[in-house]
């Protein structure tokens, strides 16, 4: 869905960590808890945080429905993979 948002954006990273997901719940755009990972709903969650929230800006939401999952995304695997490096810098 990320990359049907916006034609830019050719890489998208999912990672599973538990004290990030943890410290950035409701810190970040965060889905619904009702929302599992993989599903049509996602999709659509994805969507309303990218018209609701600063999610475009941001680049990062946490799925509180997918226990540890994070997602990042950006116009390439550098820029994606950055904005989990930043966030992980902020909390060292």
């Amino acid at each position: 869905m990320i990359y049907e948002l916006d034609a830019s954006y050719q890489a998208v990273i999912h990672i599973h960590s538990l004290e990030l997901w943890q410290k950035l719940m409701h810190k970040v755009p965060t889905s619904s808890a009702d929302v599992p990972y993989g599903t049509p709903e996602m999709a659509y969650e994805i969507v309303r945080l990218y018209k609701e929230t600063d999610l475009a800006q941001q680049r990062l939401l946490v799925m509180a429905g997918h226990k540890e999952g994070i997602i990042s995304f950006g116009n390439n695997l550098a820029e994606a993979a950055q904005v989990i490096l930043g966030v992980l810098k902020n909390f060292s």
